[in-house]
């Protein structure tokens, strides 16, 4: 019996001893995500041509190929010479997947929502109204990609994730590469 009150009490010290050290704060250096609101649609806009980066479908419309930059936008790319394509502008689309196009008007998510944007001035593209909640929120890229170490993690519910940023200071961070 005594072996048993012994037992006992070595499991409650070292539960106690335990549950201490969880209320410890750990800090580390590592990356954080950088957020946009969903609902930021004052960056949507065209900018110059950029390299191209991971790429998502192609759609063809009259001598442009509109080519999607996944979570990043649209490259508008004038083919008038199959030959010698021109890359003449970038849509910034933070978070965009997927897109169609009607006349002059762009559907594109932005991970979230449904964005209508008119494209009929290409050089100057506005957002004329969003269809809110129509996506499930997709899980990107979940870490930074090439990184090891500590980082805070992406949670999609907080906005686009836009990258990455080095921070001196991660309290109790719960995602690690290796």
């Amino acid at each position: 019996m005594k072996n048993i009150w012994t037992v006992i009490g070595f499991v409650f010290l070292v539960m106690t001893h335990w549950s201490c050290e969880k209320d410890k704060d750990e800090v580390y250096a590592g990356m954080r995500p950088v957020y946009l609101s969903y609902d930021n649609t004052e960056v949507i806009q065209t900018e110059p041509a950029r390299p191209f980066g991971t790429l998502g479908n192609i759609v063809s419309v009259g001598d442009w190929l509109l080519v999607n930059e996944q979570n990043n936008g649209i490259h508008v790319i004038d083919n008038k010479d199959p030959e010698h394509p021109e890359n003449l502008f970038f849509w910034y689309i933070p978070g965009n997947r997927s897109f169609t196009i009607r006349q002059n008007i762009l559907y594109a998510d932005n991970g979230k929502h449904l964005l209508v944007i008119d494209i009929s001035a290409p050089e100057q593209i506005k957002v004329v109204h969003i269809i809110r909640d129509q996506y499930e929120i997709q899980e990107a890229e979940l870490y930074p990609i090439g990184y090891k170490g500590y980082f805070e993690c992406y949670y999609p519910e907080k906005g686009i994730l836009l990258g990455w940023e080095m921070v001196d200071r991660l309290v109790n961070p719960n995602c690690r590469t290796s």
